[in-house]
């Protein structure tokens, strides 16, 4: 056999060294895949273990249609303006067994203030008068006083034309005096009217002042009866406006306001509106009868409900 060369030698090192290398990665590999393995479990060991709760299968619901969701809607929404209507006529009725009296009331108390700003003008004028009547009395005086006084120069005048003009002084102060006693009459006479007008409007003042403590003893009375009633039908009034969109609920406001008896939201009487008892056509009955849409009269505007809704709130 021939001796090997150096070269094969090496050649032949090379691939061993070779061999070997990817026998050790290879030997390392599932260490480290075992490695990894150890750090799961220990993870998830750290990590709670959240139980699954058993699922529990449903019946399957029906779906509603969109025209069902609607008419179900709508309906409430009658349900509720027909409920609001009714206590807001329950609270007018009350109200209306209280009668005119808060009006009265009202009225007795404005006459009252009135009658009494009347008396004071008409005192403030017998003032007024009773200082004209002491500046009058004082002018008098003055010119008497101017009298006495060119009666005096009259004696010692020089010639006719001194005594012509004192003379002139003489009568304008006697006119004057006159028209002074004049206006004092005058006065007196406006004052004793007056004072007549003041004892008229002063025992007017008492029997309205009587008449006002009747009338507010009886409004006191009536409304201790009815005031606990009230009380509670005007918080179940806030609690249907509260189911009520705001946009349904200023319509309402308003139709009631206009409508004379107080009624927003009516029924069907033989075919006819119940507010303004004009015909309803057929189409329309049948349409308010379906709940699709809230449907007013063409007469007067109100909202009509047909006895489905009635018979829903007496139940």
């Amino acid at each position: 056999m021939a001796e090997k060369t150096p070269k094969t030698e090496k050649a032949e090192k090379t691939e061993k060294a070779s061999k070997t290398t990817k026998t050790t990665k290879t030997e390392k590999a599932p260490k480290s895949v075992k490695a990894t393995k150890e750090v799961q479990e220990v993870e998830e060991e750290k990590e709670p273990k959240v139980e699954e709760t058993p699922k529990v299968e449903k019946a399957p619901k029906k779906a509603l249609t969109p025209e069902e969701q609607v008419e179900i809607s709508i309906e409430q929404k009658l349900e509720a303006l027909y409920t609001l209507q009714q206590v807001d006529s329950k609270i007018d009725k009350i109200r209306a067994y209280r009668g005119e009296l808060p009006l009265e009331v009202q009225d007795l108390e404005d006459e009252v203030a009135g009658l009494e700003t009347r008396i004071a003008k008409l005192q403030e004028e017998v003032k007024k008068h009773a200082t004209d009547i002491a500046n009058y009395k004082i002018k008098i005086k003055e010119a008497e006083a101017l009298i006495k006084k060119y009666e005096e120069q009259q004696n010692n005048v020089r010639n006719n034309r001194e005594y012509d003009s004192i003379s002139k002084e003489i009568e304008y102060q006697q006119l004057d005096i006159q028209l002074s006693e004049k206006r004092i009459r005058e006065a007196t006479t406006k004052t004793e009217e007056i004072n007549a007008k003041i004892a008229a409007s002063q025992e007017r003042l008492e029997e309205r002042k009587q008449d006002l403590v009747a009338k507010k003893e009886e409004l006191q009375s009536i409304v201790e009866d009815t005031q606990k009633e009230e009380e509670m039908l005007l918080q179940r009034s806030a609690e249907c406006e509260n189911l009520i969109e705001e946009r349904l609920l200023v319509a309402y406001k308003r139709i009631r306001k206009n409508a004379r008896n107080g009624l927003a939201v009516v029924g069907i009487n033989r075919d006819a509106c119940g507010g303004c008892f004009n015909k309803i056509p057929p189409q329309h009955q049948l349409d308010i009868c379906t709940h699709k849409k809230i449907i007013v009269c063409e007469y007067c505007g109100r909202i009509l409900v047909d006895k489905a809704i009635i018979d829903n709130y007496q139940e």
